[in-house]
């Protein structure tokens, strides 16, 4: 069945954040004016994760990858309006805080913080799903 859809569908192309050729996902994807990711992990180029076991470095590392394929779609940090953090050790929550206040200003997006058993590679600490509209700006304050 082929039904056409009358909302524009882009995947997004990142040079920093490259599509796996043989995933079954996408990285990331504009649906109208909405930008969805896959879940975002510290996994480097190389196989290992980005800062280390540092739970805090391992974040933002997510952050940044974020950032680059949210850049990619045409927005910014300030169109993101939820996410859903993953970590292994919910006790160490404080270093995703630290994280947050890195790369996001005095409205932050609405966040969910859930601890799990593990990841499919077990050196990761953190996984975020991430929900941005690029009609949304939480730079900009309507007070």
């Amino acid at each position: 069945m082929n039904v056409k859809s009358s909302v524009k569908i882009e995947q997004v192309q990142c040079e920093v954040v490259p599509e796996i050729s043989n995933a079954t996902w996408s990285n990331c994807l504009v649906i109208g004016k909405e930008v969805v990711f896959s879940g975002v992990t510290a996994r480097g180029s190389d196989g290992s994760p980005e800062g280390g076991q540092s739970l805090q470095l391992q974040t933002e590392a997510c952050f940044r990858k974020i950032q680059h394929q949210l850049e990619a779609a045409g927005g910014h940090l300030g169109n993101l309006y939820k996410l859903v953090i993953y970590v292994t050790d919910v006790n160490r929550k404080a270093e995703v805080n630290e994280a947050r206040k890195q790369y996001f200003q005095k409205i932050f997006p609405c966040s969910t913080l859930l601890g799990v058993s593990g990841f499919a590679f077990p050196d990761l600490l953190v996984e975020v799903d991430a929900f941005a509209n690029l009609d949304v700006n939480l730079n900009q304050s309507n007070q």
